[in-house]
């Protein structure tokens, strides 16, 4: 069974690769916006789209209209068209079924240009990683143990590390982000690759899991995860930083010309720099979380959220943000489908916080500020929360039936293994004792 993984990697890098990777991101964003330009125009006068028309017509002109197009990887300006083509097929995909319109993908937009950030593909048949004592160019001075990777129509670039997963590399793509540039590597491997390369699992237990703003998340075994609010402690720094750029020089309304001083482009880089702090520090926290939980976890029930919507609350948008619930919950799919784990999904109009757990009554006077739940028929009380995960685990076995194979299989938690697991991971956590 092949498994597609990703590696992103760190790239050390010099002026010369700077300015070809801002050549080939501009490259791509043109190609992008040129192809764009001509969909609407075709749509405009209601004519089909066919994409591979409009590449095989940019291949045409593009030696004598846009020659520097040449100057970087083909793929700069032939990967935009198949991107391009994929958007607008999820558009029309989304477009044509029931979802809501805060979930459906928008059309596609032009792309503009950025100082800090921006892409570009390699297709594989032109991705090479060598090591530093394979490269046989002795003019490069490639160091012996570091491992490099070979870009189109520029050289061999270091990496900061090698590349974990041996197996085929489909593509890569070069990124920036501030004023740091990463290789993203697709890797077809194996399963048994893939379980030499990463922990075994551990457990075959079941666990419901409970979004929450002030505990990321409850687990139906009663342990809580608390989220570090890493936005948070940062806030003092954040508005600092913005208000030194708020007195740099810059254009301060829309038909202002005043051009960026240098100070203001420096403050700005360090402000950035805060913000990625912030962001990886998050997509750390998630990544370990994800992990713990499928490796303990044979099925994991879940709710889907209505993030959109719940951000338009202005008193928890940020408490939300902070935690980043959607991208967590994309993780603990995507590596669940790895480690052939159940990731059960409940609907989010399921009254799991208000329904009583023991009798079925909805206590519908419950709050968000009230945290332990009373019912109001038997009088049984628990924490909100630990009972909401504890009901999403019982819908669970509701629908797949106490006797199913996927029950059989179902082992109980070890809670001191779990418990150590996540403090190894450095995540907060607390506990919850049984209901009365």
């Amino acid at each position: 069974m092949a498994i597609t993984l990703s590696h992103r990697i760190e790239i050390k890098i010099n002026n010369e690769f700077k300015t070809y990777c801002r050549k080939a991101f501009g490259i791509s964003r043109f190609t992008w916006n040129w192809a764009l330009e001509k969909v609407k125009e075709k749509i405009s006068n209601k004519q089909k789209v066919n994409l591979f028309e409009l590449k095989k017509e940019f291949n045409l002109i593009k030696r004598r209209q846009f020659p520097f197009v040449l100057e970087v990887t083909k793929y700069a300006s032939q990967q935009p068209f198949i991107f391009l083509m994929q958007a607008l097929e999820q558009f029309y995909v989304d477009l044509k079924s029931n979802k809501s319109s805060s979930k459906r993908r928008g059309f596609p937009n032009f792309k503009k240009k950025r100082h800090c950030s921006g892409s570009f593909y390699i297709g594989g048949d032109q991705v090479r990683v060598k090591k530093g004592s394979e490269i046989k160019d002795k003019r490069f001075g490639a160091s012996e143990n570091k491992y490099y990777l070979h870009i189109p129509k520029f050289g061999w670039v270091m990496l900061r590390e090698a590349i974990r997963f041996p197996g085929k590399i489909i593509s890569a793509t070069i990124s920036q982000d501030g004023e740091k540039f990463f290789a993203s590597f697709n890797i077809e491997t194996s399963k048994i690759v893939f379980e030499a390369t990463h922990r075994e699992n551990v457990q075959e237990a079941l666990c419901g899991c409970d979004w929450g703003v002030k505990d990321l998340l409850t687990f139906s075994n009663g342990i809580k995860i608390k989220g570090s609010k890493y936005l948070r402690k940062k806030e003092r720094k954040l508005t600092r930083l913005q208000k030194k750029l708020a007195k740099k020089q810059h254009r301060r309304t829309k038909g202002d010309k005043t051009p960026k001083s240098k100070n203001f482009i420096k403050q700005s880089k360090k402000l950035g720099k805060l913000y990625r702090k912030v962001k990886v520090q998050r997509l750390d926290e998630n990544e370990k979380i994800s992990s713990v939980l499928v490796r303990h976890f044979g099925v994991i029930c879940l709710e889907t959220l209505n993030v959109k919507g719940m951000m338009s609350n202005h008193r928890l948008a940020k408490a939300i943000s902070d935690n980043s619930p959607y991208a967590l919950r994309q993780m603990i799919k995507r590596k669940a489908a790895q480690r052939e784990r159940t990731v059960f999904e409940i609907d989010q109009f399921y009254a799991s916080s208000k329904t009583c757990r023991r009798c079925g009554a909805i206590n519908k006077e419950l709050k968000l500020r009230d945290r332990n739940f009373i019912c109001p028929k038997c009088g049984f009380t628990e924490d909100r929360d630990t009972q909401a995960a504890k009901n999403l685990t019982e819908v669970y076995i509701d629908r797949v039936g106490s006797a199913s194979p996927e029950l059989l299989k179902i082992k109980p938690v070890d809670l001191t293994a779990l418990l150590d697991d996540l403090a190894i991971n450095g995540l907060a956590t607390s506990r919850e004792e049984a209901g009365i």
